[in-house]
C-alpha cells in the first residue's frame, strides 16, 4: 500500500518567513490599491484625455517590466528579501511624489519610478512565496496572493472613504505611504535570505549566464498575460467604466476595484485547498470559465449595481491564476528566480496592451464598450490551462 510522502518539518524560522512574506504581499496591495483607485482623481486634476491616461499607464507598465527583470538579476546577487524591503520603501516614497507632481512630465517620471519598484516588488514577493511554499511542501502560495488582495481591499475602502470626506490627494496618499514604511520595518524582518543562483554567482553579471528555458517561459507567459490583461482592465479602467460608461457618481468609481478585490480575496482564502483537491490545470480551466461569464455580465449590465457584481465575479474567476503561474514559473529554472521574473513581465505587457486596447475602444467607440476586449481575451485561460501543470524542481 502506497503512502503519501511526509511533509517537511516546519520550523520557527519558516513560520517567521511566512509571516514576513504575507506582510510584503499585503503592503504592496495596500499601496497599489490606494493609488490606482485615485486614477479618476489624477485624470481630473491634470485634465487628462483617455490617450494621456494611456501614456501614463504605458510608462508605468514598461518601467515595471524593466524593474522585474532587474530584480531577477539583483536577487541572484543580494537575495530577494533585501531587494523586496528596499523597493517597498522606495515605492512608498514614489506614491507621495506622485501626489505632489506639478505637471504631466513630472507625473510620468514619478509614475515610472513607482513602476520600477512595482516590478521589483512583484518579482521578489513571488520569489519569497515560492521559496516558503517549497519549505512547507504543500500549496500555500494562493494564501500569499490573498494577502495582497486583503491589502488591496483595505486600500480600495480607504480610497472610497477619503473621497467621501473630500480629502486632497496628498494627505490621503501620504498616510498610506507612512503606514507602508512602518509595516515594512516591523513585519518584513524575517524574509528568506536566498543564496546567489546555484550558489556560485558572485555578481549580477555572472547571474546573467544562468540558463533560462525560454520556450516554457513564453508558453506560460501567454495565459499569464491574459489574466493581467483582465486585471489591468478592472484596476485601471473599472472606475472610469462606471463613471463615464454607466454615469455613476465619482464616489462610486472605486466600487468596481473594491468588489473585484473583495471576491478575489474571498476566493483565495480557500484557494490552496482547491489546488490540493483538484490540481492546478483543472483549477485554471474553471477559473477561465468563470471569468468569461463575469465579463459577459459586465458588458451587458444595464445598471451600475449589476456591473459591480460582474466585477466581483471576475475577481473570483482570475484569483487563482497569478499564484499558480508564479509557482510554475519559479520551478522552470530550478528556483533561480530569473524565469519567474521574466514570466512576471507578462504582467506589465498585459497592463500595457489593456491600456492601449481599452483607450482605443473608449475613444473610437464609447466608454460603454470598454470591456469588449477583455471578453475576447478571457478564453485564453481555458485554452492554455495545461501550462500550469506542476513541474519538477524547487525554488529557493
Amino acid at each position: 500500500m502506497s503512502t503519501a510522502p511526509a511533509l517537511p518539518a516546519v520550523t520557527t524560522a519558516h513560520r517567521a518567513a511566512r509571516v514576513s512574506t504575507f506582510a510584503g504581499f499585503g503592503i504592496q496591495g495596500l499601496l497599489f490599491a490606494s493609488l490606482i483607485t485615485r486614477l479618476p482623481t489624477i485624470k481630473d486634476r491634470f485634465d487628462l484625455s483617455d490617450y494621456e491616461v494611456l501614456a501614463v499607464l504605458g510608462a508605468v507598465a514598461v518601467a515595471s517590466a524593466v524593474g522585474s527583470v532587474i530584480a531577477g538579476y539583483a536577487s541572484a546577487r543580494f537575495g530577494s528579501g533585501v531587494v523586496l524591503r528596499l523597493t517597498l520603501a522606495a515605492s512608498a516614497g514614489f506614491v507621495v511624489l506622485i501626489a505632489v507632481s506639478g505637471d504631466l512630465p513630472v507625473l510620468v517620471a514619478t509614475c515610472c519610478g513607482y513602476g520600477l519598484c512595482v516590478g521589483a516588488i512583484d518579482a521578489t514577493t513571488n520569489m519569497q512565496g515560492v521559496g516558503v511554499q517549497d519549505l512547507y511542501g504543500r500549496s500555500i502560495m494562493v494564501g500569499f496572493h490573498g494577502m495582497w488582495s486583503a491589502g488591496a481591499v483595505v486600500g480600495g475602502v480607504y480610497a472610497t472613504i477619503t473621497l467621501e470626506l473630500d480629502w486632497a490627494l496628498l494627505p490621503s496618499l501620504l498616510a498610506v505611504a507612512v503606514a507602508a514604511v512602518v509595516l515594512n520595518a516591523v513585519l518584513c524582518r524575517n524574509l528568506l535570505r536566498h543564496d546567489p543562483v546555484d550558489g556560485h554567482a558572485e555578481t549580477i553579471a555572472e547571474a546573467v549566464h544562468v540558463t533560462v528555458p525560454w520556450w516554457p517561459v513564453l508558453l506560460l507567459a501567454v495565459p499569464t498575460f491574459a489574466m493581467w490583461f483582465l486585471d489591468a482592465s478592472t484596476s485601471a479602467w473599472g472606475g472610469i467604466y462606471l463613471t463615464d460608461g454607466l454615469h455613476a457618481s465619482d464616489s462610486a468609481g472605486p466600487l468596481a476595484f473594491t468588489a473585484y478585490q473583495a471576491l478575489l480575496l474571498l476566493t483565495r482564502l480557500f484557494g490552496d485547498a482547491v489546488v490540493r483537491r483538484f490540481g492546478a490545470v483543472t483549477t485554471i480551466r474553471a477559473s477561465g470559465a468563470v471569468a468569461v461569464l463575469a465579463l459577459v455580465l459586465i458588458v451587458a449590465a444595464p445598471t451600475v449595481g449589476l456591473a459591480v457584481v460582474g466585477f466581483g465575479v471576475l475577481g473570483a474567476g482570475v484569483a487563482m491564476v497569478p499564484p499558480l503561474s508564479m509557482v510554475a514559473a519559479g520551478h522552470l529554472d530550478g528556483g533561480g528566480g530569473q524565469a519567474l521574473a521574466r514570466v512576471n513581465v507578462s504582467n506589465y505587457v498585459g497592463y500595457l496592451v489593456a491600456a492601449l486596447g481599452i483607450a482605443l475602444v473608449a475613444e473610437l467607440i464609447s466608454h460603454r464598450a470598454m470591456f469588449l476586449p477583455p471578453l475576447l481575451v478571457a478564453p485564453v485561460l481555458i485554452l492554455m490551462a495545461t501550462q500550469f501543470r506542476p513541474r519538477t524542481g524547487a525554488a529557493r
